[in-house]
């Protein structure tokens, strides 16, 4: 995808979530809903028929190409998935140099659960991307998330900036394990850890 698509995407995201917070948090009426609805059907009705290869389809390509495209429509960071919220990535070293990934995000209440927190759930997969981007770090190949285990040590507010930091803790074998904390500010909001696993043969 070219920088202008992305872009474009991005800002399609944007006023679909902006769209999905008026209907969440204000009274509208039936005959309003159904004229939106109506409204995006006829914008659906004008996008080609021809679809996409998924990423993981031999016509997706390979390497990094399809690591890409697994990214952009992913449900936890994708500018081409509507329901993904907008992840600003770094590189990042655990406590110990450890290679890593950390990125940034702030989660409004289209993600919330308890009253001004993030829903545990949202934050276990955002955990389960970014532990499966780090261990993409592993030099002896990667592997599907086997185990994820998430301690939840405070609420996780919505509508501020939260990092979520990620590092390689061991790889041996077919196993690779990695770890990561959700923080904001000084606060550590969760903690998780991740046991990867290659496919035999791998």
């Amino acid at each position: 995808m070219d920088k202008k698509s992305l872009h474009a995407a991005r800002n399609l995201r944007s006023s679909f979530h902006a769209l999905a917070r008026k209907v969440l948090n204000h009274n509208i009426s039936h005959q309003k809903l159904d004229e939106i609805a109506e409204s995006l059907e006829t914008f659906q009705n004008e996008i080609s028929d021809e679809e996409i290869p998924k990423w993981w389809q031999p016509e997706s390509g390979s390497g990094e190409l399809r690591s890409s495209t697994y990214r952009n429509r992913s449900l936890y960071q994708g500018p081409y998935h509507l329901f993904s919220p907008d992840l600003d990535w770094e590189e990042h070293s655990g406590p110990n140099g450890e290679k890593g990934f950390k990125f940034y995000v702030t989660l409004s209440d289209l993600y919330e659960g308890p009253p001004l927190a993030v829903h545990g759930g949202f934050i276990a997969g955002l955990f389960d991307e970014l532990l499966g981007a780090v261990q993409s770090l592993s030099q002896t190949g990667t592997g599907y998330t086997a185990k994820l285990e998430i301690k939840y040590r405070s609420l996780t507010p919505i509508d501020e900036e939260l990092v979520f930091a990620g590092w390689i803790l061991e790889s041996s074998g077919r196993r690779i394990t990695v770890r990561g904390q959700c923080t904001h500010g000084e606060k550590i909001c969760s903690e998780a850890t991740a046991l990867f696993l290659k496919p035999n043969g791998k």
